[in-house]
């Protein structure tokens, strides 16, 4: 078996890709972070389908057939383009499994990129399943705070507008894989219990065929400064390849 590929922008599905490895130490994986195209939360939809369709023709072209694509702004505004044009890959996305957590609310807040916010896919799914009212709020310079690395006093300054409609909601999406990594300072803004796609990304792989092998990582942007974003926030020694997307 060919192994997994996982694709986002940068550091959000660098926690996943560990998450898995954590849970799954065999499991093989292949990961693109595209930071080159980073943050793709304030981009088009047609500009990140055109994205995302570059990127998943360099995962086949690797002979990986099984793509994740761990990113709430991919999945919400891309899967369906993409199923269209490769219909022989499978192609997941990540919205379904972080609503499916929500068993019960009365108030759900959607912490997202620009782009997912628009495409209104987390408002939609929750309504299908709940009897909920969403608020749905954008926070269209965390991914790029979080890339780069910013302190812990200009996040709060963002966190503390970004939380500000949300905050007295029961349950808080982080509709974004990047957003699990500001988690701790985000749960001092807001009263509701904190959902994120971490974990139900961890359980899709229970019970099921997986390929064992190495996991290796790519970026499009600069090899080495994303081993150093990875050693200062997770702690770990990785190395990353130089990824060309056409």
């Amino acid at each position: 078996m060919k192994p997994i590929g996982i694709l986002d922008s940068g550091l959000g599905g660098v926690s996943v890709v560990l998450a898995l490895k954590k849970a799954y130490p065999d499991l093989a994986m292949v990961y693109l972070a595209d930071q080159i195209h980073a943050p793709y939360g304030n981009k088009s939809k047609q500009e990140i389908c055109e994205i995302m369709e570059s990127n998943i023709a360099w995962f086949q072209h690797q002979g990986i057939s099984e793509v994740l694509l761990a990113c709430n702004t991919a999945s919400s505004n891309a899967l369906e383009y993409l199923h269209e044009h490769f219909p022989l890959m499978k192609i997941e996305g990540i919205i379904d499994v972080t609503v499916n957590q929500i068993k019960d609310a009365d108030c759900v807040g959607v912490l997202a990129t620009t782009a997912t916010i628009a495409s209104h896919a987390y408002k939609t799914k929750i309504e299908t399943r709940l009897n909920a009212r969403v608020i749905e709020q954008a926070a269209p310079d965390l991914v790029a705070l979080i890339e780069g690395l910013a302190d812990e006093k200009l996040l709060s300054v963002v966190l503390n507008d970004y939380c500000h409609s949300i905050k007295e909601c029961d349950t808080v999406i982080l509709g974004c894989t990047h957003y699990p990594l500001v988690k701790d300072l985000i749960a001092e803004r807001v009263s509701g219990e904190i959902v994120d796609s971490i974990e139900p990304i961890i359980q899709s792989f229970l019970n099921r065929e997986y390929p064992k092998g190495d996991v290796v990582l790519y970026t499009t942007k600069d090899p080495q400064n994303l081993q150093q974003q990875i050693e200062i926030i997770f702690k770990e020694k990785v190395e990353v390849l130089k990824g060309v997307v056409k």
